[in-house]
């Protein structure tokens, strides 16, 4: 017996009783998981069933479904309730949660890519809509397009990302938006519009107000909503702080995030709603991942630090690197073709671009 990842992602956010088992290797499950589920290895688990709950309805998943359905099997002819995930963890990576941020003058959506850890933005006002950050599952950005019978008239990149594969360009290509990068991340394609500071992009009655940012990337920018809601990319993070190494100048990078945070984002109104396009990937179904710009001032302690302090808090607390970067900024920014099945494997994991402060 099978669920799918949706189906998955219903039960959870329904709070039902189940038990989530995940029959990967330690070492997998240390490295990504799902909030609140137990690790027993496949190869360990005849030996751990007596501490299994049978009660409860057990749900196994694993990388790809494989070893989950083996599981899965296992125990139900040794008396549980169980199933698998079908595609695994894998397909976990493809689903997403829509959130509201904002409804009244405009409408503002969070997608969520919950197992990724990576949220984009779809800005709506007066049958027009701005895709930022778009992930490659399209079809959830045209889906609800269709849904609010709005078009896509927009398209931006805040950054080129290091830790999954920009839809940007595949949007633009089945919408025929305007596409809008900073080219000082540099690009090896045309076909897209130049961003520059403080320049403003109009949608439908909404203005967005461009502000370079460096600090993650040379050409990292953040969308200021009618001043009320700040999109941040990669540069800020309700829990932490940009990265500055994947270029592999780290303090010269933290030295300009030092002075994007000091000159520029401390410098708007307190009551600014930050969102980010990455999080830590804990479930908060149904939740936006967002704070003012005043709780970010209290709750994160780097922001208070000297220049100095900073650059070197920031460059002895750099995390691992994330999964394949280096493959992964080659496709963003043009030297690298692959197929849709190439990239899901690319982007297997979570995602590694917060530097937390907490």
């Amino acid at each position: 017996m099978e669920i799918t990842s949706q189906q998955l992602k219903e039960k959870l956010q329904k709070k039902e009783d189940f038990l989530l088992l995940d029959v990967r290797s330690p070492e997998e499950f240390s490295t990504w998981k799902i909030d609140g589920a137990v690790n027993i290895p496949m190869q360990e688990l005849q030996h751990g069933i007596g501490g299994l709950p049978k009660d409860r309805e057990i749900i196994a998943i694993c990388a790809h479904g494989i070893r989950s359905g083996m599981a899965a099997d296992f125990l139900r002819e040794s008396g549980f309730r169980a199933s698998s995930v079908s595609g695994g963890m894998a397909a976990w990576n493809s689903v997403y949660d829509i959130v509201p941020l904002a409804e009244k003058d405009f409408r503002l959506y969070q997608m969520k890519r919950i197992g990724k850890g990576c949220a984009g933005y779809f800005l709506v006002s007066n049958g027009s809509a701005a895709v930022i950050d778009p992930t490659t599952h399209t079809g959830e950005y045209l889906k609800i397009a269709e849904k609010l019978g709005c078009r896509i008239t927009a398209i931006i990149d805040t950054h080129q990302h290091a830790d999954h594969i920009s839809g940007a360009r595949l949007l633009r290509d089945a919408t025929k938006a305007d596409f809008l990068l900073n080219p000082l991340d540099g690009y090896g394609f045309p076909g897209f519009r130049e961003m520059e500071d403080n320049s403003t992009v109009n949608i439908g009655d909404v203005y967005i107000e461009v502000l370079h940012t460096p600090g993650h990337t040379k050409g990292s920018t953040c969308l200021s909503i009618e001043g009320k809601f700040l999109l941040t990319g990669d540069i800020l993070f309700t829990e932490g702080i940009a990265r500055p190494d994947l270029k592999d100048k780290s303090e010269e990078y933290a030295a300009q995030l030092y002075g994007t945070y000091q000159d520029r984002i401390l410098n708007l109104p307190d009551g600014i709603v930050v969102s980010p396009a990455h999080y830590k990937a804990a479930l908060n179904l149904g939740e936006p991942v967002a704070r003012t710009l005043e709780w970010i001032r209290k709750n994160n302690r780097a922001l208070e630090l000297s220049k100095h302090e900073f650059i070197k808090y920031v460059t002895s607390h750099i995390p691992w690197k994330p999964f394949n970067y280096e493959r992964i900024i080659a496709v963003n920014k043009g030297a690298l073709d692959m197929t849709e099945d190439e990239i899901a494997e690319l982007e297997f994991g979570a995602n590694r671009c917060v530097l937390a402060t907490s």
